[in-house]
């Protein structure tokens, strides 16, 4: 078992408030990441573009209903880049961790996004347990920013 996994079980993530924002173009990625997170105990909200997100996001914030975490595709065709909508969600809730997401991943891609401000990065087509391993680590991420004030990325705090 990782460390992750020690540190938060699945039992946790079930006693857990934790509300998941996922974001992607691709409705059998929306159905199955949904569906994984669901049955690990976790709230996944789902939509198809940054637009929808942001004003999904907006209304958490407003009704005191913030998202532990937020699950983003960098290629969503016909709309925002990943990296606009992750202006975007950090514009409205500075403390939300963004994890990246892509079929496309290259070694230079991961240090980028790492370097803006994603938490982590998550390969598609992913497996029940990198995505939430992926979940957990954010968790964990904005646990810690919540008490600092800060919540980026930190290389090999969690593996």
């Amino acid at each position: 078992m990782s460390p992750t996994t020690q540190l938060m079980t699945r039992d946790f993530a079930s006693r857990a408030i934790a509300r998941v924002l996922l974001i992607d173009d691709e409705p059998h990625v929306l159905a199955v990441g949904k569906a994984v997170l669901e049955a690990h105990g976790f709230e996944a909200v789902a939509c198809r573009s940054g637009e929808e997100a942001l004003e999904i996001l907006r209304v958490g914030v407003e009704e005191g209903q913030r998202f532990t975490a937020a699950i983003l595709d960098l290629t969503m065709p016909g709309g925002a880049s990943g990296f606009e909508v992750l202006e975007w969600l950090r514009a409205c809730d500075p403390r939300l961790p963004v994890i990246a997401c892509s079929g496309y991943f290259q070694e230079d891609v991961k240090d980028l996004c790492q370097a803006i401000g994603f938490v982590d990065v998550l390969h598609k087509p992913f497996n029940l347990e990198s995505l939430c391993l992926a979940v957990r680590r954010a968790m964990v991420q904005e646990s810690d920013g919540a008490e600092s004030g800060y919540s980026a990325f930190k290389p090999g705090a969690i593996s």
